[in-house]
């Protein structure tokens, strides 16, 4: 039975989302909180080494650690010997859904760390529809779908294991004010694989340098002609294009496509990325075949 929970997340212990979850979960569960003392969104895996001293303090709100997400687990499980049944790494303030994404991902990154170390973990964030990609500023009860989210996959893990045959459980959620979260879907997904990058020379004009129209679903400031800088070129990831203008050709099961149809999206994932399965530990042959040696 699940009853400890570690509790952390990439946007800080300030953020309301961690705010949020540890209000919801505490209710059931005893909750710790260790987490960031300051935003460190997009640091993916990122953790301190041998040349960085990490430094964490006891506050009212829990521990606020000088570091990653990453480092935020490792302080909980080697500093202050906190043994929990399970990690939640959450509620991320916008989605963390493609791919690409879960590597760059800081919520993400903690949730691995938790599972290299043993602990199964999950890794929510919040999703709305209406202010893609990051919501603007939130108060706790935008995150009540995922509070009851996390509390109903908590309720399924069996003796340590997560399930769906999962290490981490990466979760996509609609906030509250979404109408589909008034009775929400789950819907089991895998990341969405499609990922092109364009190539934006500031000050050029064509196709994919033109302003979003008007009555594209696209919030203010995220037009895709809208130039950030005079000097050298920008990269911008089409994914996120596709996603802001709800235009995604993606099958039914990938977790952008949940996340643009307003379900809760939960994608097991694997912490060891091997593909090898059966032929583990076969011998292969080099390709352009042995050395004959010296003649």
């Amino acid at each position: 039975m699940t009853t400890e929970i570690l509790l952390t997340n990439d946007d800080g212990i300030d953020a309301v989302g961690i705010r949020a979850l540890a209000d919801a979960l505490s209710t059931e569960y005893d909750v710790t909180v260790v987490a960031p003392e300051s935003n460190q969104s997009g640091v993916g895996g990122a953790r301190s080494w041998w040349e960085t001293t990490v430094e964490y303090t006891e506050t009212d709100r829990g521990y606020a650690v000088e570091g990653t997400p990453a480092d935020c687990v490792a302080v909980a499980d080697v500093a202050l010997g906190l043994d929990p049944d399970v990690v939640v790494s959450g509620c991320n303030h916008g989605p963390n859904i493609g791919a690409h994404i879960l590597g760059q991902s800081g919520t993400v990154g903690a949730a691995m760390e938790a599972s290299f170390l043993g602990t199964p973990a999950i890794a929510v964030s919040l999703y709305d529809r209406g202010n893609l990609p990051v919501p603007p500023t939130l108060d706790a009860g935008d995150f009540a779908v995922a509070g009851e989210v996390v509390a109903d996959l908590l309720d399924r893990i069996d003796e340590g294991i997560l399930p769906f045959g999962a290490d981490v459980l990466n979760v996509n959620v609609p906030a509250a004010d979404d109408e589909a979260a008034v009775d929400p879907t789950y819907r089991l997904t895998e990341p969405a694989r499609g990922f092109d990058v364009i190539e934006f020379h500031p000050g050029e004009e064509g196709p994919e340098n033109e302003s979003v129209p008007e009555d594209e679903n696209v919030p203010e400031g995220w037009e895709f002609g809208e130039r950030r800088g005079e000097m050298g070129m920008e990269l911008r990831d089409r994914f996120w294009r596709e996603f802001l203008r709800g235009d995604v050709a993606d099958d039914p099961g990938s977790d952008r496509r949940a996340a643009v149809e307003g379900e809760v999206s939960i994608s097991p994932l694997s912490s060891s990325r091997a593909v090898a399965g059966d032929r583990a530990g076969d011998l292969v042959e080099p390709a352009r075949g042995a050395e004959t040696g010296a003649d």
